[in-house]
């Protein structure tokens, strides 16, 4: 699929004949799931090869920002799919020839949504230049976006962890405890997942300083390096939420460990309170001949007397001591 945008962020009709060139006022082609035809079509109008999807997988450092026949090649990892526990990073293409700018997906992240249908208000008619430097700061202020809102799920999150130490069932309270686990992992997921976009976008927004084009156009060069510090900030943040999940996955598997033991410790009074009667009364079933006790009238109530103290004493004693 190709949509096309002039400098000014208006959405272009694309001509239905596949013969027919592209506009030539277009200033921003996206090429989403493009099929070769569609490839082939952009790169007439550019005048430049577009990379394949195997090339925008190259994980080279060299082969993901490099500068080729005048054009500008660099590749980004965005996360996307992040309002789920099952975030992935997709790797976006980007080819800056002259005043135009060609992006090549095959995902779809919520940032080009977004900057596509705000374009039209935000575009100056700069160029090629402009829309990468505005799209390279809408997929930042996605990411922000995205740790704000994990931020606050955490928050809640811990809130809960901490709170199950009040259920006086423990199986109830481990088995709430196992399922946050899984929480924590989506968590964990998603947040990795944006440090790496994060990462890339760095990458991407200092490379775009040594742009000549950009270099030379004061208002741009400035806006890449307030990208280059709010990617550093934002990473910074990442960090800090990476920390807090650790510690609320060290501290549920703590707290599943003192439920667990909290059973276990029952478990082991209880065998503590019937030993002592279980072995009164295996000794008095022997049924060995010289038992004198056997033959007295008092013997069969002493010996329950006996077994009950034995019973009750231990439990008495762990009340006292408050392991009950």
């Amino acid at each position: 699929m190709i949509r096309l945008y002039d400098g000014d962020g208006v959405c272009l009709d694309t001509p239905q004949n596949a013969a027919d060139p592209l506009p030539e006022a277009s200033c921003w082609i996206d090429l989403l799931n493009p099929a070769p035809e569609e490839e082939a079509r952009v790169e007439a109008l550019i005048g430049v090869e577009v990379p394949s999807r195997d090339e925008l997988r190259d994980i080279e450092p060299s082969s993901r920002l490099y500068i080729e026949n005048g054009a500008a090649y660099l590749t980004a990892s965005v996360v996307w799919k992040a309002d789920s526990d099952f975030a992935e990073i997709a790797d976006i293409g980007f080819v800056l020839s002259g005043k135009r700018l060609v992006t090549i997906r095959y995902a779809e992240p919520k940032a080009f949504t977004i900057f596509a249908a705000n374009a039209h208000r935000e575009l100056e008619g700069l160029g090629g230049h402009d829309v990468l430097t505005r799209l390279i700061e809408a997929m930042v202020d996605r990411s922000a976006e995205v740790l704000e809102g994990r931020s606050r799920h955490i928050d809640r999150l811990s809130n809960r962890i901490f709170s199950s130490g009040e259920d006086d069932n423990p199986d109830t309270a481990t088995r709430d405890l196992e399922a946050m686990l899984g929480e924590i992992a989506g968590h964990q997921r998603t947040i990795a997942k944006v440090r790496e976009s994060l990462m890339s976008l760095s990458r991407v927004a200092g490379f775009l300083q040594i742009l000549p084009e950009i270099s030379g156009d004061k208002a741009i060069r400035q806006r890449c390096r307030s990208l280059a510090s709010d990617i550093q900030s934002l990473s910074e943040h990442a960090d800090f939420i990476s920390e807090n999940i650790i510690f609320l996955l060290d501290a549920s598997l703590g707290l599943i460990s003192v439920q667990q033991n909290q059973v276990m410790k029952v478990v082991s009074v209880a065998a503590v309170v019937f030993l002592p009667p279980t072995f009164i009364g295996t000794v008095y079933g022997m049924n060995f001949n010289d038992m004198p006790e056997l033959s007295l009238p008092w013997a069969y109530p002493v010996a329950l007397a006996v077994m009950a103290i034995s019973a009750v004493g231990p439990y008495l004693w762990f009340k006292k001591k408050g392991w009950l």
